[in-house]
C-alpha cells in the first residue's frame, strides 16, 4: 500500500510545474530518476523538477531528453527570493 502511495506522489511530482508532461511516456522516462536522484524532493513537483534539472548530467538519457523540452524550472531559493 505504501508503495502505491509513493508511486502516486511520484507520478504527480514528475510533471514540470510550468507545463504538465506531454505524455505518460514522458513521465515514465523520469520515474526512476525522480526516485533515485531526487527522492528527497518527492512529493513537491516543483522541487523534483528543479532537482532533475540541476542533476541533468546524473539522470538517464531518456529523462534528460524530456527535461530539455521544458523551460528550466526555477530553484526553490529563487522562488523564495521572489516572494520577499
Amino acid at each position: 500500500m505504501k508503495i502505491r502511495i509513493a508511486l502516486a506522489f511520484a507520478f504527480f511530482a514528475l510533471a514540470p510545474a510550468a507545463a504538465s508532461a506531454q505524455s505518460q511516456d514522458d513521465q515514465n522516462a523520469c520515474m526512476n530518476d525522480a526516485f533515485n536522484v531526487c527522492g528527497h524532493a518527492i512529493p513537491d513537483r516543483d522541487r523534483v523538477a528543479a532537482c532533475l534539472a540541476q542533476n541533468i548530467n546524473r539522470i538517464s538519457a531518456g529523462c534528460r531528453s524530456v527535461m530539455q523540452r521544458y523551460p528550466k524550472p526555477a530553484t526553490t531559493r529563487a522562488k523564495m527570493s521572489a516572494r520577499n
